[in-house]
């Protein structure tokens, strides 16, 4: 009868290459995999949300950059406007409304940006006086190129832009034409005979024409005044409503709290002046 101490000691012997086999075949697997396709996998699980964010950038570049030149092409028509406020009245200007449509066609044309047809005209919402706003709109059909945004949003999305400019030509809002100073020319002094004929009078000689002095006006006050109300003074005082400049442009209206020119000083009526808030 074997002792129990030389069984399992036979037992141990027996099942200690089967355990070491198995340790060793699972190194053997284990160093077998390549890391190369791992990184392979990673690759093609990550390229395409990649790709889509570059895309997605492209497309949102794009559309900021046709949003900046299309409100810059909103700026031109709307200062076209101010320049012609009664083409678009009755009986209307046919040469200017057609320029008005070659200007943002032709502006509008490498935004990649499809305009309505017919364009929007302006609207001058409180009239054509002069200082009164031009205010033109338009909203556009901008293509998209990244497909997935293209299924979310459309493969189109809607841009707008506005712009306002004061009308510059025109009456002036309480209905009167105001005109600059009267000029002054002196009279020429003509020489009276003496009673006694001189021998060898000498002639005066002719006085060359002398130049007009330029008309002046005096600078109104603009401090806490409203820019709505600013042109109307500007004008009243005898300057040109073209040399009145809003900066920022209006509108929006705003108070005025600073003028680039004094209150109460004499300057030429051909003078400009620029107000802030």
């Amino acid at each position: 009868m074997a002792s129990p101490g030389i069984h399992e000691t036979a037992e141990s012997s027996a099942h200690a290459p089967a355990a070491m086999g198995t340790k060793r075949a699972r190194r053997r697997f284990r160093f077998s995999l390549d890391p190369r396709g791992q990184s392979l996998v990673e690759f093609a699980i990550s390229f395409p949300v990649v790709m889509l964010m570059i895309l997605f950038g492209i497309d949102f570049g794009r559309v900021f950059v046709g949003w900046v030149e299309l409100n810059n092409t909103m700026r031109e028509a709307a200062n076209f406007a101010a320049i012609n406020p009664n083409a678009w009245g009755t009986p209307g200007n046919a040469t200017a409304q057609a320029e008005f449509v070659r200007l943002v066609t032709a502006e509008a044309t490498p935004i990649n940006c499809t305009l309505p047809n017919p364009l929007p005209v302006p609207t001058f919402p409180n009239g054509t006086n002069i200082g009164q706003p031009a205010i033109v709109a338009v909203t556009c059909r901008f293509s998209l190129i990244t497909p997935l945004i293209g299924n979310i949003l459309g493969s189109q999305i809607n841009v707008s832009a506005s712009a306002s400019f004061p009308i510059r030509s025109g009456l002036i809002g309480d209905g009167t034409t105001r005109g600059g100073l009267a000029t002054f020319v002196p009279a020429v002094p003509t020489a009276t005979p003496l009673s006694t004929p001189v021998p060898t009078a000498t002639p005066f000689p002719t006085p060359s024409a002398i130049p007009t002095a330029a008309p002046t006006c005096k600078v109104p006050d603009f401090v806490n005044l409203n820019t709505s109300q600013a042109t109307n003074k500007w004008t009243s005082a005898g300057f040109q409503a073209s040399h009145l400049t809003f900066n920022p442009l209006v509108p929006p209206n705003y108070k005025i709290k600073s003028q680039s020119l004094t209150k109460g000083d004499t300057v030429a009526c051909t003078s400009t002046i620029i107000v802030k808030p």
